[in-house]
């Protein structure tokens, strides 16, 4: 039923789309295939390049009935979308949401009032008011028509901002804060802006290009993951020479001294990018032994900053 209603609402997709989507294997969703024909769904396909499985403009599905779980998940869902501010709060939701309710069969609308009464979802962070940027409906409209825009984003390597010509592809709302995933042409790369830091945007209106392989879920999904590894506690193996050892304080662990008086040592840090931060304190005087993205670190922030200061020695 899932596969025929996307065919029916968004048209031609491939078989690797239609998995994406519905978080199931390419091979999952050809043995549904299968069973779409056998119960004589008109579901048809074609191949090459730009092909896909689709539906005949004439065929129509039935109407959809939603169990007693789906109904209490829409319901629910007024407490995420309406902290969210996407649509103006909570009011348009509300409204939406008592056609719903009046359009549910009768054994399911108590449910959905006991549900609304006795589940609350706060998606707000701790300490941290939920935050509706000024700019937040006009990117919206940008994302919503696949238009070009131009940002004004402060940098993170030096103080002031840029203005970044980007193709917005979507918007993420996690724990009360919103970002957007775009296509920076200053960058050259797909990079995650935080809404609230951008100064001034205007919609250019040139629509993007779209990239066929790129997913909006999977891109956030790694993310979030090289953003919980750079931020989990990491413990470092550092040598250290004499004058390091007598510049810095710190609570490590020696393991040994060679006799060049080098002292190998190991140091627990919160994160990945605090760890550069410390190694970076000690100048020449600490090598980094591992972890290698630790190591990796110190080497592109040493070339950052070689980088930076060879254009201030230039301009001077």
């Amino acid at each position: 039923m899932a596969i025929t209603l996307l065919l029916q609402a968004r048209g031609k997709m491939t078989a690797e789309r239609l998995a994406d989507i519905l978080g199931v294997s390419v091979r999952t969703v050809y043995r549904d295939m299968n069973s779409l024909s056998l119960a004589h769904v008109p579901v048809s396909m074609d191949h090459g390049p730009g092909g896909g499985y689709f539906l005949p403009d004439d065929s129509v599905v039935g109407p959809i009935a939603f169990t007693g779980e789906e109904a209490l998940a829409l319901a629910l869902g007024r407490s995420v979308v309406g902290d969210s501010s996407l649509f103006g709060g909570a009011e348009r939701l509300q409204q939406a949401l008592i056609k719903l309710e009046a359009a549910l069969p009768e054994e399911y609308r108590r449910d959905v009032r006991v549900a609304r009464e006795r589940i609350l979802v706060d998606s707000s962070a701790w300490h941290r008011r939920p935050e509706a940027p000024r700019l937040l409906d006009s990117i919206r409209q940008a994302v919503w028509e696949g238009r070009r825009i131009t940002i004004l984003y402060p940098r993170s390597e030096r103080p002031g901002s840029d203005l970044r010509p980007v193709d917005p592809y979507g918007l993420v709302y996690k724990a009360g804060i919103w970002y957007l995933v775009a296509y920076c042409h200053l960058r050259r790369d797909f990079r995650i802006f935080h809404l609230s830091r951008i100064e001034a945007q205007e919609t250019l209106g040139d629509p993007i290009t779209p990239r066929p392989d790129f997913n909006l879920a999977g891109y956030w999904e790694e993310a979030r993951q090289r953003f919980e590894e750079q931020t989990a506690p990491v413990t470092v193996t550092l040598r250290i020479t004499a004058d390091g050892l007598s510049g810095h304080e710190g609570e490590w662990t020696v393991l040994e001294t060679d006799p060049a008086g080098r002292t190998t040592v190991l140091v627990s840090l919160e994160s990945i990018d605090a760890a550069v931060a410390y190694v970076l304190s000690f100048g020449p005087n600490a090598t980094v032994l591992g972890p290698p993205d630790v190591l990796h670190g110190v080497a592109e922030a040493a070339r950052e900053l070689y980088q930076l200061y060879s254009r201030s020695t230039a301009e001077i």
